[in-house]
């Protein structure tokens, strides 16, 4: 344990963790795990490693000899990590990827930590009001995957999966039987139905990252006690935000999740789960005053 912060600096028995990626120069995991270290005064690194496709496998056996205790996984090496593990958590083996490793008794144990971290910033952020409803999701990617398992295991009644391509939205549906899932092409016509009945809307691709918005989605059709998620976070307000507050509706951003499943992986590294209320706070205002200077 680390009694003085102010003076702390790493030293022999300092734990070592990280985070691989290509790329992982813009990661804020890095000094979002440094804020919880300092908060529960934990001696701990946390690095992050540029590692490529075909390095994956020897990167993850050169860490774990080199002692580092655990790793976050980032794009594009969740789902290959996943095929690398000697055992999975449920949850990382039914959403089909893996952005937690811990390292125990010489075996790679990988975990998925994004569901549990959307569903914890949701309900920090929006309640449950929208646990008894329809929900709305946009795309059919990777981080879709994630958002249904947390979705589906929270009991929702209806999951409508709305994506450019309806095959792969269908084909998604297909890999969670065990979840009312129903996909959908994103045309605006259909989703004028699904929209007055929807009490959370969550997008899940990459649209707004730059500055791009929905045409499909008329955000006025929404219930006045209805959500929308946008799992990006930078920008923190994307169109689809925007657009959202302008009608009176509940807007959340991404870094909630960010920060709630970083919180988590922690957890299952340390044994110890920070709060993550003022971690967040500190990223949202660096985040709101780069974005001004930009």
């Amino acid at each position: 344990m680390v009694t003085a912060v102010e003076t702390w600096h790493p030293g022999g028995e300092t734990a070592v963790y990280g985070i691989i990626g290509d790329p992982v120069k813009h990661s804020l995991s890095p000094w979002m795990h440094r804020l919880f270290a300092q908060q529960l005064g934990i001696d701990m690194v946390y690095v992050p490693f540029p590692v490529m496709a075909a390095d994956l496998p020897k990167a993850l056996k050169g860490l774990a000899a080199a002692g580092v205790l655990g790793l976050n996984v980032t794009v594009p090496h969740k789902e290959s990590t996943k095929i690398l593990m000697d055992e999975l958590s449920p949850a990382a083996a039914q959403i089909g990827a893996v952005n937690t490793v811990h390292y125990a008794a010489g075996r790679f144990m990988g975990d998925n930590t994004d569901a549990v971290g959307f569903q914890r910033a949701l309900e920090r952020h929006a309640g449950d009001n929208w646990r008894s409803g329809p929900v709305l999701i946009i795309g059919a990617g990777g981080a879709a995957r994630a958002i249904i398992y947390a979705l589906g295991t929270a009991g929702c009644p209806a999951i409508y999966v709305a994506n450019r391509h309806a095959e792969r939205a269908e084909k998604l549906a297909a890999e969670f039987p065990q979840f009312p899932l129903h996909p959908l092409p994103l045309e605006r016509q259909i989703l004028a139905r699904i929209l007055p009945q929807t009490l959370l809307l969550v997008n899940t691709s990459a649209l707004g990252l730059y500055g791009e918005s929905h045409p499909e989605l008329d955000l006025e059709l929404l219930p006045n006690h209805g959500n929308v998620y946008d799992i990006v976070y930078n920008p923190l307000e994307t169109p689809l935000l925007r657009a959202a507050r302008q009608y009176g509706r509940v807007a959340i951003d991404g870094l909630g999740m960010l920060v709630e499943q970083g919180a988590e992986s922690f957890r299952i590294w340390t044994g110890v789960l920070p709060q993550t209320q003022t971690v967040e706070d500190t990223l949202r205002r660096w985040l709101q005053t780069r974005n001004k200077s930009l």
